[in-house]
């Protein structure tokens, strides 16, 4: 358990601003001290150890799960040539539309 700052001038603790505070029984504590967590699937919940007062659930993290393309690697590589095909069509464009330009401006004089 982490031990609220002190005062240094009266050597009183300080509150801390991770403080929880225990509504039914007035217990008070750093959010890292001796209150009980309950862990769930989607949350972890705050429970004072005197009262079992629930004072909050707090949402977990989700792991970030690997994409398609990384478990598959026919995926992966059926990805990886759509891209190319798709960069490479928008380049075959560009460069059509550009001689279109050039030409089409060239034979009206």
């Amino acid at each position: 358990m982490t031990r609220p700052a002190s005062d240094p001038v009266d050597g009183a603790p300080t509150r801390r601003k991770a403080t929880l505070f225990c509504w039914e029984c007035d217990h008070t504590n750093p959010i890292d001290g001796d209150w009980v967590l309950q862990s769930r699937p989607t949350f972890v919940a705050y429970i004072c150890p005197d009262c079992e007062t629930t004072l909050g659930k707090r949402p977990r993290r989700r792991p970030s799960k690997p994409s398609v393309a990384a478990t598959r690697p026919i995926v992966a590589w059926r990805e990886a040539f759509r891209v190319s095909a798709t960069v490479w069509r928008a380049s075959v464009d560009a460069s059509t539309s550009s001689l279109v330009a050039l030409f089409g401006a060239s034979g009206r004089t």
